[in-house]
């Protein structure tokens, strides 16, 4: 059987529901009420006023539209469902309109990571964190990861202890938390954030699956497959590129694990079934034996398609199984788990802080 695209802009392809058109029409996620960014495609596979002139897919779309993203959320690949789309795993409406996925997505991060109850949350979405330090010997060790998501209860904070921390004027720093979104509340003489992640940061990376590329002679890459798609013609798309995936995957695991264990939270690691499948048959590593209840040190949270659809139509994830463990014991300097560990380990109070320099993806209610 030839690969093939299972979901487009959230819906199968045998969907065609007036809301599933509405959408494709409009290049529009459901999972974030927002025009498609293309999720794991890249910016290349964007399609021009002049490509859809040329594969004459003009009445297929919008006409304002200025560029249209491939919106491929999953493949069936060998009779399996591989989503593509980090989008489709984990995101959150980016308006007042809420979404069953949101809830479903809420809904893991109250129930794995360490949250105060009572408190709103804050998420932030790439959160590229830059640290380092000298050490005794004057070797200078550094940190340079980007995180998925950062999630965090809010509070209050003086901006007088923020700005101290970042060393740079309350001035400056309450601008640009105005800028930022921030609520800004003055008490006394003092100006506070009462939107400021208090409490412990916790780690989210999502990990879909990564495309083969395919064939442009054969018509199989993501565009031309996406195009053929869309006119409802027989289509052929890529393949995935499993290894890839699972080589991105191990080279953070621990590393940001490790960063998660020292901030007294948790790091979370959501990924398909699929890809949990994989892994088991492609290593040694035999994952049922890591089912757990509990969060511990390192945490893969797996979901699942389920067969019932939500408000839009789309296909409802779930809830697979948690897999947890402990991270790599080191033995001694010589030992090459070493490799996967973070040579330093960034101050938590200062990244809370520097949080603030960017603005919060979502606000949720615990």
């Amino acid at each position: 059987m030839k690969n093939q695209i299972f979901e487009l802009f959230g819906y199968t392809l045998e969907n065609k529901s007036d809301k599933a058109i509405y959408f494709q029409k409009n290049c529009i996620c459901p999972f974030t009420n927002n025009t498609c960014d293309g999720g794991g495609n890249r910016y290349q596979t964007f399609l021009t006023k002049t490509d859809v002139e040329q594969n004459k897919l003009s009445k297929y779309f919008a006409g304002d539209l200025k560029i249209i993203p491939p919106g491929v959320c999953s493949l069936l690949v060998k009779d399996v469902r591989w989503i593509v789309c980090p989008r489709r795993i984990f995101a959150f409406s980016q308006n007042t309109q809420n979404t069953e996925h949101n809830d479903f997505v809420s809904s893991l991060l109250k129930k794995y990571c360490s949250l105060e109850k009572g408190k709103n949350i804050g998420v932030w979405s790439e959160a590229k964190v830059k640290y380092s330090e000298e050490n005794q010997e004057d070797d200078t060790k550094s940190f340079d990861y980007t995180f998925d998501y950062i999630i965090a209860s809010l509070g209050s904070k003086k901006i007088s202890e923020i700005a101290h921390k970042l060393k740079i004027s309350e001035t400056k720093l309450r601008k640009q938390a105005e800028v930022n979104g921030y609520t800004i509340a003055m008490r006394g003489e003092d100006y506070y954030i009462e939107d400021f992640p208090i409490g412990n940061l916790n780690i989210i990376e999502i990990m879909t699956s990564s495309t083969s590329g395919g064939n442009k002679n054969k018509g199989t890459t993501i565009q031309q497959s996406f195009v053929n798609a869309i006119k409802g013609e027989e289509h052929e798309s890529p393949g995935i590129n499993y290894r890839q995936v699972w080589a991105r995957m191990v080279s953070q695991l621990i590393v940001k694990s490790q960063i998660g264990k020292a901030w007294n939270s948790k790091t979370l690691w959501i990924l398909q079934d699929s890809l949990s499948n994989y892994i088991t048959q492609s290593t040694d590593l035999n994952l049922a034996k890591l089912i757990s209840d509990v969060a511990k040190e390192v945490n893969l949270v797996t979901i699942k398609y389920s067969d019932k659809t939500d408000n839009n139509g789309c296909l409802k994830l779930q809830e697979h199984n948690l897999y947890a463990g402990e991270i790599p014991k080191i033995t001694s300097d010589t030992d090459f788990n070493k490799l996967l560990q973070a040579a330093i380990i960034p101050e938590m109070e200062e990244i809370s802080c520097k949080l603030v320099l960017k603005k919060i993806k979502k606000k949720l209610t615990y």
